[in-house]
């Protein structure tokens, strides 16, 4: 039997074409809305990684450039130049690999990158990248494949298709809950373009470490920002997947989101959409989940929570007790957190407990103050980082928070491409490996004229504790 086709073997999904009824002005959504469905030529300088004491590994992805066509430079604190060696291309047909390897670097010591190449043939541009090197062995990062596409939008909503363990906390889109564990494989959904009749669905194989072709996807309205998660009913036997919501934008409306409120289910029997739609205001969302529920709040709108059970049942909830700003969010054993980030206030953390509808402050954040940053959970600790600063500089640094002590630490930078928007899937508590992956998304990326530039990104990163 096709391997997929034993994750998928009853992927009818029945889904009602409803559109809300009223559009929102403004908000901060996915920084690209436009489809880009022939990416311009165009460089990137994607990874930087510890390899070494001394070393560390540099990738630049190129789409439609020969070697000649860009330049890398690297620069110490003192202001010398590093040799920058030649390196070993790869051909994904999107676009290309190569890898280097650097040597010499000093512990603690942060040096500068400086990506040249001519954007589309014609603007000459200069992407800026600071790294402090850094060997670490917890947590421990390691490089993934890339999915090989550009073009269209470069977040997803991941969820596991296969490898369940029933009842375990920490897992979910981004947003962990209980659900089911990653055995090899994890779906995304993601929107190439409106010219496509259907949402482009990709499966990542950690056992081959690769994205097998998958003829299937969701044949539903293209839109963009539409979620998916992992629900258990009956004793946490039964898995129930969830998807729906999301927008569009239209160009004769610029300005404009048309929000979707429709959900549908992957039952064990079958497919069925969900009745009645989803009730919360008009806004992109953000969820964590318990075992049988998923709680939903809306970015930058009114603190006003309600949950969908696995029965499809909607009730109200506590509100957030503060307004929200962008929300970043995590479950921990049954316990939602949330980490409001608004502007110029101090980054606060609230929990929530399902049993007694109660909200619970926590210690603030300590980090520096952002927005979009991206939160996940791991081995019973809540992680945030990444995300940008006030004047849009882009972050990649990512703290721990522990629930027993109710204190954060920094433990480490991401050392991919994003630093916004990221897919994010963790493993449940209690399975192993304890894992969880993190990619794709946007890069503000600081050029060399002040002028920041927002990139799509395709690499893939696997985080152990």
């Amino acid at each position: 039997m096709n391997t997929l086709t034993h994750c998928f073997p009853s992927l009818r999904w029945i889904i009602p074409a409803m559109l809300v009824a009223g559009c929102r002005t403004g908000g901060e959504l996915v920084p690209i809305r436009s489809p880009d469905p022939v990416t311009a030529a165009q460089a990137s300088l994607v990874s930087i990684l510890a390899i070494g004491p001394t070393s560390a590994e540099v990738i630049v992805k190129s789409i439609r450039l020969e070697a000649a066509g860009w330049r890398l430079t690297a620069r110490s604190p003192e202001g010398s130049t590093l040799p920058i060696p030649s390196g070993e291309t790869t051909d994904l047909k999107e676009f290309r690999l190569t890898t280097l390897r650097l040597d010499g670097l000093v512990g603690g010591q942060t040096y500068q990158f400086r990506l040249a190449f001519r954007f589309a043939e014609q603007d000459s541009i200069t992407a800026i990248r600071s790294y402090t090197h850094r060997l670490s062995t917890s947590p421990h990062w390691t490089r993934l494949a890339h999915a090989a596409f550009s073009g269209g939008d470069y977040t997803a909503c991941p969820v596991a298709v296969d490898g369940i363990c029933g009842s375990n906390p920490d897992n979910g889109c981004g947003h962990p809950g209980i659900g089911a564990y990653v055995g090899n494989r994890v779906q995304l959904l993601r929107y190439a373009g409106p010219q496509q009749d259907r949402l482009d669905t990709r499966i990542y194989d950690r056992a081959t470490d690769s994205w097998p072709f998958f003829a299937g996807g969701e044949n539903r309205t293209p839109r963009q920002g539409m979620i998916q998660y992992n629900l258990f009913h009956f004793k946490g036997v039964d898995r129930y997947q969830f998807s729906g919501l999301g927008y569009i934008t239209e160009e004769r409306a610029p300005g404009k989101y048309f929000y979707y409120h429709d959900m549908s289910v992957q039952l064990p029997v079958g497919g069925s959409p969900v009745y009645p739609l989803y009730g919360g205001e008009d806004g992109e969302v953000a969820f964590f989940m318990t075992t049988d529920e998923a709680y939903f709040l809306t970015q930058n709108g009114s603190p006003a929570m309600r949950s969908i059970h696995a029965t499809f049942t909607q009730t109200v909830r506590a509100p957030l007790p503060e307004p929200p700003g962008t929300l970043a969010t995590f479950s921990i054993r049954n316990i939602g957190y949330v980490v409001n980030q608004r502007p110029g206030l101090p980054t606060r953390l609230w929990a929530y407990d399902p049993a007694i509808d109660v909200w619970t402050r926590r210690a603030d954040f300590p980090g520096p103050s952002r927005r979009r940053g991206t939160a996940f959970s791991l081995a019973r600790n809540g992680y945030f980082g990444l995300g940008l600063t006030p004047d849009g500089q882009g972050l990649r640094d990512l703290w721990r928070y522990d629930p027993g002590t109710d204190r954060w630490q920094y433990v480490t930078e991401y050392p991919g491409q994003g630093n916004q928007l990221l897919a994010v899937f963790s493993a449940p508590d209690g399975a192993k490996p304890q894992r969880a992956y993190l990619g794709w998304g946007y890069e503000a990326q600081r050029t060399g004229t002040g002028v920041n530039r927002i990139v799509g990104c395709t690499d893939w990163w696997e985080l152990t504790p």
